[in-house]
């Protein structure tokens, strides 16, 4: 599998797994890890959820549902939309699957031919490059770093070749937590192609400003969503499309073989989560608020500077200090001597290099405990003269 084409950078692909594999080995040796490395919120499923789904198994719901998603969750999907956001969906252009990756997976075979090329944000999601490079199409990084780490419909067009077939967008964004108002959505959607926009963290705003999907200025666009983040759904596995009417048919058809469909009485339970969005979410907003104020004020206590003040999500993009080598190294080297994980920087692209990821996955006082550990051991560090 070819390296993701860099718009005026090489590319170097880096993972957190190293990290992830090594706070799992010290936590068997009883070593206390504090986990801000992880992209899933330590917060439960909401009880109403649970009970749905739990039902669903008594009245025996356990067998196939339409390929595509029970109607009754496509329907509440549209639903869902046409109350945030004002747009008319019709559920037959809600495709179901068991995650937001599986759907971006099938939506790229549906989508690409060989050679084709996706603009995709750099720093994004780690798994972006892979899944468009599955589907035989080629991952074009549209580098922020120089930007303010902002991808921004100014720069992706600056990427933009004969051979782009997608804009591949998310707001509010991981790792940097942006966000995009409504002119900024509409200028991706002027740009020409087709605009991808993984919507995952949607409901995740820290401010009580109404979000925005690319639906509301495109026709040619597609909405991904997921109830993993924003309605703490990880393991239930389920996530969706929302696709042109000129796509549609492709990609159902594709979905029938290669997926068949989706956990029957876990779709029940989705179908509740959306029914009582406002509720849940803004139960888990109202925490997020105040973790990442936590993490804020003991970023700035320990000299610590984001490369952006997050506006939704989870996550804080964070500056290393001077003469902390690469992001890999250091991550590795905070865990090795702090206990505290983090994901380095470089998992998000060349952009991320020199960068570490905070999640908000911990509660406030492991936030803090982990901030506390960081500043002591690079204080102890600097007085030392190591890096």
């Amino acid at each position: 599998m070819s390296s993701p084409q860099p718009c005026g950078a090489t590319a170097q692909a880096r993972t957190c797994m190293g990290i992830v594999d090594e706070a799992a080995r010290l936590e068997r040796l009883g070593k206390p890890v504090v986990h801000l490395e992880k992209g899933e919120l330590d917060l439960d499923t909401h009880d109403l959820v649970k009970e749905r789904a739990v039902q669903a198994l008594r009245e025996n719901r356990t067998r196939y549902s339409h390929s595509s998603g029970l109607p009754e969750l496509r329907q509440a999907i549209s639903d869902h939309y046409g109350r945030v956001y004002g747009v008319d969906v019709d559920p037959a252009r809600v495709v179901v699957n068991s995650g937001s990756s599986a759907a971006m997976l099938e939506l790229f075979l549906a989508l690409l031919e060989p050679g084709d090329e996706v603009v995709i944000p750099d720093p994004g999601y780690p798994a972006y490059p892979s899944l468009v490079e599955a589907a035989r199409g080629k991952a074009v990084r549209a580098a922020a770093a120089g930007h303010g780490y902002l991808h921004t419909a100014e720069l992706a067009a600056s990427c933009v070749t004969p051979a782009t077939r997608a804009l591949l967008i998310n707001f509010p964004s991981n790792p940097v937590g942006s966000l995009a108002g409504p002119d900024e959505l509409r200028a991706f959607a002027g740009i020409g192609p087709l605009v991808v926009a993984d919507e995952v963290y949607h409901g995740l705003a820290f401010a009580d400003e109404r979000p925005h999907t690319i639906l509301e200025f495109s026709d040619n666009a597609v909405s991904v969503g997921s109830f993993s983040k924003s309605f703490a759904m990880t393991g239930w596995r389920l996530g969706y499309v929302i696709v042109p009417e000129w796509l549609r048919s492709r990609l159902t058809r594709m979905h029938e073989y290669l997926f068949v469909g989706t956990s029957t009485f876990a779709q029940w339970g989705a179908v509740t989560a959306l029914e009582n969005a406002e509720t849940i979410q803004k139960q888990i907003r109202d925490e997020l608020r105040g973790r990442q104020e936590c993490l804020r004020e003991e970023l700035a206590r320990g000299g610590l500077r984001p490369v952006y003040e997050p506006r939704g999500g989870f996550y804080t993009l964070v500056h290393q200090p001077e003469g902390t080598g690469g992001s890999a190294a250091f991550a590795a080297r905070l865990l090795e001597h702090t206990h505290v994980a983090l994901t380095p920087g470089s998992e998000f692209g060349p952009s991320g290099e020199g960068c570490v990821r905070f999640s908000l996955s911990a509660p406030r006082e492991r936030i803090r405990e982990g901030l506390r550990r960081i500043t002591t051991f690079l204080h102890s560090s600097s007085a030392e003269g190591t890096p």
